[in-house]
């Protein structure tokens, strides 16, 4: 048998490893690498090959440098379920030590299986996280179980001076680290989770929850580290157990009193100091969630049974459990909350398998599926560790007004509209899925709201419409959103009492940003902080092109690459190895530039999220066309001393006749930018900043400093005027920043420059509100502007 060895070697009833089966290889071969702390540390090199994994043992680990080789010790054949393996094997045990899975995804050949292995070569492609592109495994003849793990040389390798890929040191699976994985064994054995021995201080109930909400996405997430519940039609409330039981909805309103038979099951629970999330359906005949049936239900008192799903919970009996995984919440709820299915429930789920989770929920007419990160944390905003997929689109909007009945039915049709940039914009108008307990609520709340104006900026016009005041939420179904931008086959669904007019905007899925590029990756979180993914950054920069490409474009570039995003390592760069084979990329013995959107979006494919750019354009290297001062303040200097520097070399270079432009860098400090004719050499603008630095220095010597050393600027602003030399590069005008809040490098307009505003506060979510209402540019004539330099 191929896994007789694998077997041999272990005790099942003692380790959490699973005993696994030689199975039907799939059509998509599994690859896996996991780095395993046993008796030394390596990683384990896994190829899905005939039912099983092939596996190897990587001392060094991996490498991107096609020049190093490294050994690679065959080792027995594992069961494919070992693919999902993360956690820690017993110390006493075979390879006893902790297990991560960094790297995961699959693998297909690139030259004849049989063949290669004959001659001791074996040739692959690689699709993961980390390892992507040509690798080989090449036998060593004297010593079969030998071999040697060489990357390929394609646009993926990459020097080992310039990154070193095993920097990249957090689970594909968990995002943890070794030592995390080590301090949380219990997630090793799923069924053996012991979340009622919380070792966890008690505190406090806050004051105020916010739910966790859920990111729109087209398709369930693929892995058994996700799972999946269905999508519930009704409303979200949060229960807060203390003295007394309150029901919060998800913008803190308190509807205990609307749901005071729900109040009244969770005070049976018997908990104190809890907070439990969930949300409150009524069924339907066919033991369906119906969104309209609840507000008939609430508004008639009908008889239909009412059900409180309860899906996670953040405080357990005066212990905040928000840190713990999920399925450790879980764990919890499904100790607390009754077997029988009474009006509260435990929302159940499937683990993996998403698309046929999502099918069939399809099937039986429910709303969509929401699927989670098994090994996330409950964060109080919208994360993409909770995505959710709709069998249909369904949404809310906001009513702006409405048409008479012919029917004398009150209401013909609702005017439905969305916010952006704090505007109503028109969608379209829906006439069916009124009930008749529906239209009489709807006149009565509409007829006190009627205004004479419209309240959208676009939208029809006609006497026949009557305008109101965009106050009322309603929930609607439809099949999709036409070219103009209107919804096709809208159809109502119910009123939304939960949320606020102001919140409703055009909900797009996160593989819906309209650029025309094929993004590798895009769902890759970036910026894990603000939850921004890989596509999201690339949407970003192609709707600011206009205003980044007359700065970044033929001028010789440095980067900073985060490949695997900001969890991952940054490095910073100048070359880009095997550009040459990058279509738009371009490349010098001495610099990398590129020619247009097409290369920006290229250097993004490869993870770039930093642009910095030299002060002279590749057509004349020798003549720069500006001079920049970097304004660099120490630690314990404020932002308005910073600003008020501005302002001072603003002042200084006016007495030169220079009109100067300054930059928001996005981190600490500003840049005061000169333009300039282009018929100085770098010695001459070098000369011509050192001066001036030193200058600045002289005459404030309580204020600055103009040399590098760290512990001098001590309460001072370093002038750094080195960035005007020929190999030297500052930060591009809107290029993004490797920083945890997606800060962007933004110019600003003098008067824009404010003691109450810092550089870092100019995140990429602001810019882009910013870029969407700017009517001109903030540096109008930069490259136009052709100064002479006083001679120093």
């Amino acid at each position: 048998m191929k896994l007789a060895t694998y077997h041999q070697k272990r005790k099942f009833q003692h380790t959490p490893e699973p005993k696994g089966k030689v199975k039907k290889s799939s059509t998509d071969h599994l690859f896996v690498v996991q780095k395993h702390d046993a008796k030394h540390l390596h990683y384990d090199f896994r190829l899905e090959i005939n039912g099983v994994l092939k596996s190897w043992a990587v001392p060094k680990g991996p490498c991107l440098d096609p020049k190093v080789k490294r050994l690679a010790v065959q080792v027995e054949d594992h069961p494919i379920e070992y693919g999902d393996f993360e956690g820690v094997i017993p110390q006493g045990h075979y390879g006893g030590g902790t297990v991560m899975i960094w790297d995961k995804g699959t693998w297909h050949e690139i030259q004849d299986d049989t063949k290669d292995k004959k001659k001791g070569a074996f040739s692959f492609e690689l699709h993961g996280e980390k390892l992507k592109g040509y690798w080989k495994l090449i036998q060593i003849k004297d010593d079969p179980k030998n071999w040697l793990l060489i990357k390929g040389k394609d646009e993926q390798a990459i020097a080992q001076e310039a990154y070193d890929v095993l920097q990249a040191d957090k689970s594909v699976l968990s995002g943890r680290t070794m030592n995390e994985i080590a301090e949380n064994k219990a997630l090793a054995k799923k069924t053996k989770i012991k979340s009622d021995a919380l070792n966890i201080k008690k505190s406090k109930l806050p004051q105020t929850i916010k739910p966790q909400l859920a990111t729109l996405v087209d398709k369930a997430p693929v892995g058994d580290e996700w799972l999946h519940e269905m999508k519930y039609d009704g409303y979200r409330l949060i229960s807060k157990i203390n003295k007394n039981i309150t029901l919060l909805t998800r913008n803190g309103h308190d509807w205990t009193n609307k749901f005071e038979n729900i109040a009244n099951e969770v005070a049976k629970l018997k908990l104190k100091d809890t907070i439990l999330d969930g949300e409150v359906v009524v069924l339907d005949n066919k033991g369906k969630p119906n969104f309209q049936l609840m507000q008939n239900v609430l508004k008639e008192k009908l008889a239909f049974p009412m059900v409180y799903y309860v899906f996670d919970i953040i405080f357990y009996q005066g212990k905040n459990v928000s840190s713990l995984t999920l399925l450790e919440r879980k764990k919890i709820l499904e100790n607390i909350i009754p077997k029988k299915g009474g009006v509260i429930r435990f929302s159940e789920h499937i683990q993996g398998d998403g698309q046929s989770v999502y099918d069939n929920a399809c099937a039986l007419g429910f709303e969509g599926i929401i699927s989670k990160n098994i090994h996330s944390r409950y964060v109080q905003k919208r994360t993409k560790s909770w995505l959710k997929v709709k069998c249909t689109h369904r949404q809310e909007f906001v009513v702006g007004g409405f048409t008479k009945s012919q029917e004398n039915r009150g209401v013909g049709a609702l005017l439905l509209g969305y916010y952006q940039d704090n505007k109503l914009h028109y969608c379209g108008k829906v006439g069916t899925g009124f009930s008749s307990v529906t239209l009489r609520q709807l006149h009565l709340v509409l007829k006190d709201k009627i205004t004479q104006k419209s309240p959208f900026v676009d939208g029809p016009k006609g006497k026949e419409i009557v305008w109101i005041k965009p106050s009322l939420v309603v929930e609607i179904e439809f099949t999709e959103w036409t070219q103009e931008g209107l919804l096709r086959h809208p159809s109502f669904k119910g009123i939304r009492e939960d949320k606020k007019a102001r919140e409703i905007s055009q909900e797009k899925s996160l593989l819906e940003k309209e650029i025309p590029y094929e993004i590798t990756h895009p769902t890759r979180i970036v910026y894990p902080e603000e939850n921004i993914t890989k596509l999201e950054v690339a949407a970003f920069y192609y709707d600011i092109q206009e205003w980044i490409l007359p700065h970044i474009t033929a001028r010789p570039l440095a980067v900073v690459r985060c490949p695997q995003g900001l969890n991952g390592a940054c490095f910073f760069q100048k070359h880009i190895v095997n550009s040459k084979k990058i279509k738009h990329i371009y490349e010098s013995d001495k610099f990398l530039y590129i020619e247009d959107i097409d290369g920006l979006i290229q250097l993004l494919q490869l993870g770039v999220l930093e642009f910095h750019t030299n002060g002279a354009r590749i057509d004349n290297l020798a003549k720069p066309d500006m001079v920049t001062f970097d304004l660099d303040p120490g630690k314990d200097v404020s932002w308005k001393k910073v600003v008020d520097t501005a302002f001072l070399i603003k002042k200084e270079l006016e007495n030169y006749n220079l009109q100067s432009f300054v930059k928001a860098t996005g981190g600490n400090g500003l840049h005061v930018v000169v333009p300039i004719a282009r018929r100085y050499n770098w010695a001459t603008i070098g000369s011509f900043a050192k001066t001036f630095a030193h200058y600045l220095a002289a005459k404030y010597p309580k204020d600055y400093i103009n040399v590098m050393t760290k512990y001098k600027r001590q309460g001072k602003i370093y002038i750094d005027y080195l960035r005007n030399q020929p190999k030297a590069t500052a930060i591009c005008p809107y290029s993004t920043r490797a920083r945890e809040n997606a800060s962007i490098a933004i110019p600003l307009r003098w008067e824009e420059l404010s003691r109450d505003i810092k550089s870092a506060d100019y995140t990429m979510a602001k810019v882009e509100n910013r870029m969407r209402n700017l009517t001109q540019d903030p540096w109008q004539g930069f490259f136009a502007i052709k100064q002479k330099l006083p001679k120093c």
